[in-house]
């Protein structure tokens, strides 16, 4: 797999952004464990209530300006009004936001939040004055790029939260340490790129960008709405107690999700947008090898589900150990429909993904009500797999508008993995069974549906693993023409500093145009 070819530029994007996610992950896990040991408690749940703020309204300032960039091929035309847009939709909602800051914070329940809230309103600003140099550098592929802005991010951002902590601006800190850290990420990556502002305004452009954008921003809040329903629900109709097990278990299922989901995520995209012209062709024989790696996480993290929350949490957790079966489907649902995403926004069909979407939640209210009702915390979690495999997936299929022999192959690329994962965990947990120790029993329920689905997919998923290099890099006679810069890679969203535990299972996932906090 040569390096300068489409599939070595995706391989190595996917490497970096690997990376990438696990060291941001874990350079915001140690600053959030010395950032509690300085600020107040009450301090950190104000700043948690700002950065849920921040993050919901960076939903709307997205416009998906920057995925329009990344999917268009008349890029240089669109990026002066694009730039308007950005700093006109980010200059507003900063504005907007500062002076509604304190009606905001008394109505999240902690007025203490208002003045962190009105300084993380600059990051909005900051979003929409960087956003072609992201969209540039997430064209590109240049994951490197990213990485290296999103490094000086964490890096200026962590050292003036704690030194603004230390002389006991903790609140204070904790938001100006995020705005200024973002300030220089973004000039960073004006650096990478070489890009300069540039204004222009055509009526057509910006036209075509809200066409597509609007939907996209839409889809982004949606994605909010579709996060919190289960815990609504649950809190509401079976108490704290089995919310707590819940979210315990909902946790844990992002661990690997989230892992892989955001390298996934980070491609997809920019890949499908520089094969726009095969992209129908190309899309089956990357979804295959792309379910079998997600279908053997979601295994194992069944499989593991006793050993991981028993040695992680302790016993009083034990419960949660069964919630985690049906949210690792979910969670294995989700991070494939994020794949077909990509595919739909390179083809611009934004508005079909953002139908899906208002299906899924039309779909998922009732269940989720139901699954409270009968079964409080699994009931919910099963209602949440049932509605991903039996609405979500049919309804991404029907959007595609295939033929039927296509949809069959597609079908196919995604029995086949699941059958094999479901028959590997069912397998796992009978051998588990016969051992007394429960710990030692889900060891080994790990080590048999590891084995079992190998062993029973290897020689389904390696000619697939050839066919998706073949489909991204296309005739031989293409390759040169499609050559792109040397560094590549694709943008980490997560925001940083973070200060939070593992988050809930992301909802159906639009790329995500620029940084963005999210709630400790």
């Amino acid at each position: 797999m040569s390096a300068g070819t489409l599939s070595g530029r995706v391989g190595r994007a996917l490497r970096w952004s690997t990376t990438g996610t696990v060291v941001v992950r874990l350079g915001n896990l140690g600053l959030g464990i010395v950032i509690a040991r300085i600020v107040s408690p009450e301090e950190f749940g104000l700043y948690a209530i700002a950065l849920t703020v921040q993050s919901v309204v960076m939903a709307l300032a997205d416009l998906g300006l920057s995925a329009d960039l990344v999917r268009s091929p008349d890029f240089e035309r669109r990026t002066g009004p694009v730039a308007v847009l950005g700093l006109v939709t980010g200059g507003t909602l900063t504005l907007l936001t500062a002076l509604s800051a304190p009606a905001l914070a008394s109505a999240m329940g902690g007025p203490g939040a208002a003045g962190p809230i009105a300084i993380l309103a600059a990051t909005f600003l900051l979003a929409g004055v960087g956003v072609v140099p992201f969209a540039t550098l997430q064209r590109q592929l240049d994951q490197r790029g990213l990485f290296r802005s999103n490094a000086v991010d964490f890096g200026v951002g962590a050292v003036v939260t704690l030194v603004l902590a230390a002389l006991g601006y903790g609140l204070v800190g904790l938001a100006v340490g995020r705005v200024a850290g973002q300030a220089c990420g973004v000039a960073t990556q004006f650096w990478l790129t070489r890009a300069r502002l540039r204004f222009s305004w055509d009526r057509t452009v910006v036209r075509s960008v809200l066409a597509f954008g609007l939907p996209v921003a839409a889809a982004n809040l949606l994605s909010w709405v579709l996060l919190s329903v289960d815990r609504v629900v649950l809190g509401n109709l079976a108490g704290a107690v089995e919310l707590g097990f819940y979210v315990l278990a909902a946790n844990i299922s992002t661990w690997p999700m989230t892992l892989v989901g955001q390298a996934l995520r980070s491609v997809t995209l920019p890949a499908f947008s520089q094969v726009r012209e095969r992209a129908r062709a190309a899309l089956v024989p990357l979804l295959g090898p792309v379910w079998w790696a997600v279908a053997a996480a979601a295994a194992m993290l069944a499989a593991l589900a006793h050993p991981v929350v028993v040695l992680v949490y302790g016993a009083r957790w034990e419960p949660a150990a069964q919630i985690l079966v049906p949210l690792a489907v979910v969670g294995a649902v989700r991070v494939v429909s994020d794949v077909l995403a990509g595919y739909l926004y390179a083809l611009g069909r934004s508005r079909g993904v953002l139908a899906v979407q208002v299906a899924w939640l039309v779909a998922l209210v009732p269940a989720t009500v139901a699954g409270a009702r009968l079964g409080g915390s699994m009931g919910v979690a099963t209602a949440q797999a049932a509605v991903a495999v039996g609405v979500l997936v049919p309804a991404y299929l029907v959007l595609l508008r295939r033929s039927r022999d296509e949809v069959a192959a597609l079908a196919r690329a995604l029995a086949v993995p699941g059958l094999a994962a479901v028959a590997a965990v069912a397998a796992g947990m009978a051998a588990a069974d016969r051992v007394e120790n429960a710990l030692l029993g889900g060891l080994l329920a790990g080590a048999v549906t590891f084995v079992l689905y190998v062993a029973t997919t290897f020689a389904w998923v390696r000619p697939r693993w050839r066919a998706a290099r073949t489909a991204l890099d296309g005739p031989e006679e293409d390759q040169t023409r499609e050559e792109a810069p040397a560094e590549a890679g694709a943008p980490i969203t997560l925001p940083v500093p973070r200060l939070d535990p593992p988050e809930p299972a992301v909802a159906h996932a639009v790329p995500a145009a620029r940084p963005r906090g999210t709630t400790p």
